[in-house]
């Protein structure tokens, strides 16, 4: 049933009534909550009303579920993703990845890596400047940090770039791809990202372990060489939780 105009939905009341014992530092000494059964017999809701709150709190940074064991007070620190520092040829060009940028430290991977040469879809194709039904290198790959999966990240490449290098194997080698470009001459020199934030498809979901309903950050980034063409198109998906976006910028 449709609550009644003016009545707010029961999670957001289950939700804010554990935000306020949060904050009151209920949870504290265990830095668990009661388990998901338990809240539901204490708050006379159901379990999906149960965890439509628990993923309200977890958007918004506040908890985190583990595999197998519960809720916790959330200690994840966000990734400081620095657009500007990041992309710095210094960066790249020195053969570090930028991910040491963004993990700071801490441990990271990447996982389940593909690379394949398929067709294009027409919007990708746009984008890279090719004709409709055109192919180019595909490097389809996922992040994760301190065991989390964070991001999942797909990168096109057009062939007469990318052909006879690295780019094409699973290992681009060190540096990434751009320090690749930059060795047959086409490295990259200017860089557009378009952001934006949305819901997560059931897909994503299972993909980066995310609560149902809860935002990704859909993340473009366009890769130029000097001339102005296209090198690379890379589209990343974001937990939005898990990260802090960053520009600077000089007057």
């Amino acid at each position: 049933m449709s609550p009644k105009s003016g009545e707010p939905h029961k999670y957001r009341g289950v939700a804010d009534d554990l935000r306020r014992r949060i904050t009151a530092g209920d949870f504290d000494e265990a830095r668990k909550l009661p388990g998901e059964r338990e809240l539901r017999s204490g708050y006379g809701v159901s379990l999906m009303t149960v965890r439509q709150a628990l993923g309200v709190l977890r958007d918004e940074g506040l908890v985190e579920a583990r595999q197998g064991s519960g809720w916790y007070l959330a200690e994840w620190r966000p990734i400081v993703r620095n657009a500007l520092k990041r992309l710095y040829p210094s960066q790249w060009g020195e053969a570090r990845s930028m991910w040491d940028v963004d993990a700071d430290g801490r441990p990271w991977e990447v996982v389940e890596p593909q690379v394949d040469f398929p067709r294009l879809p027409d919007e990708v194709a746009r984008v890279l400047d090719l004709r409709p039904g055109s192919k180019a290198w595909r490097r389809h790959r996922k992040y994760v940090v301190e065991g989390v999966p964070v991001m999942r990240a797909t990168s096109y490449i057009p062939d007469e770039f990318a052909r006879d290098t690295q780019i094409t194997e699973l290992n681009s080698g060190e540096g990434g791809i751009y320090a690749r470009l930059k060795e047959v001459g086409h490295e990259p020199v200017e860089f557009r990202e378009q952001v934006r934030c949305r819901i997560a498809t059931p897909a994503e979901v299972d993909d980066l372990r995310l609560a149902a309903g809860a935002p990704v950050i859909e993340q473009h980034r366009i890769a130029m060489q000097a001339d102005g063409r296209v090198v690379e198109f890379n589209r990343m998906i974001l937990d939005a939780s898990r990260f802090l976006l960053v520009y600077d910028f000089k007057a």
